[in-house]
């Protein structure tokens, strides 16, 4: 009990100091944090961005053979293999889509991928694809 009274005495005194409440900072965390370079998309940085982000899933050369793919269940869970002819080809504006909001289908097999629009900027998205698209047979 007096641990609870130290916290809430606490949490009200850091409120009445000026600092954030709880709401401000829930605001704050769903705010894009990224900084953009204004710079235009590119392949190279399309590189950058998929290894730092999408091969935990995506694998290096996207196949989706990445470490994280090796938790997902066979025929339930599914990781697409980016390089095969024709997965890319005339679906920019979906695959864009399915970078900035995710993809949460849950029935067999279950896509599973986070949204990148809090994470990305604009042109990390846009060149993102760019690199994707590069990686076909």
């Amino acid at each position: 009990m007096r641990y609870f009274t130290a916290l809430l005495l606490a949490s009200t005194v850091a409120v009445s100091a000026g600092q954030s409440s709880a709401a401000d900072m829930k605001n704050q965390m769903s705010t894009p944090h990224f900084h953009p370079s204004g710079k235009a998309a590119s392949v190279e940085l399309g590189h950058t961005v998929f290894n730092d982000h999408c091969a935990l899933c995506h694998g290096l050369f996207g196949k989706g053979d990445g470490p994280r793919s090796a938790f997902f269940q066979n025929g339930v869970q599914f990781i697409p293999d980016l390089t095969v002819a024709g997965y890319t080809e005339g679906r920019d504006e979906q695959l864009l889509q399915h970078i900035r909001e995710g993809l949460r289908r849950l029935p067999r097999p279950a896509y599973v991928m986070p949204q990148f629009k809090y994470i990305l900027s604009e042109e990390e998205i846009q060149s993102s694809l760019l690199y994707v698209k590069k990686l076909r047979k």
